[in-house]
């Protein structure tokens, strides 16, 4: 079975932790992929209001913080919850689709 097109290859599936965080870079893209609560959630590793990496931040109940402005992000659809440097909600986490196909992580870029 192959990826579905438009997807590219990540890592394999046993690399990932089952539960925790896993950064991976796809070209010049860095791809932060999160195991929480039994599914797998593909994040762009940037923080949408400084631009700088997020993958340090808080996973609690499919919800990432950003370590660098404290805003909080849904991880199922990117939405802005709360927090950070901006009362505005134009911040949107940029979320990838993501397969597992034969034990291969995929994300569409």
């Amino acid at each position: 079975m192959t990826a579905v097109e438009g997807f590219v290859y990540a890592c394999r599936l046993s690399e990932l932790p089952q539960r925790g965080k896993k950064v991976i870079q796809i070209g010049e893209t860095r791809v932060l992929i999160i195991a929480c609560e039994g599914k797998l959630y593909a994040v762009e590793d940037k923080c949408p209001q400084t631009g700088r990496p997020i993958s340090h931040g808080k996973v609690l109940e499919c919800t990432l913080t950003s370590p660098n402005t404290g805003a909080t992000y849904d991880l199922t659809s990117g939405l802005y919850l709360h927090g950070g440097l901006s009362p505005f909600q134009a911040h949107w986490l940029t979320i990838f689709p993501l397969q597992v196909m034969d034990g291969e992580v995929y994300v569409q870029l």
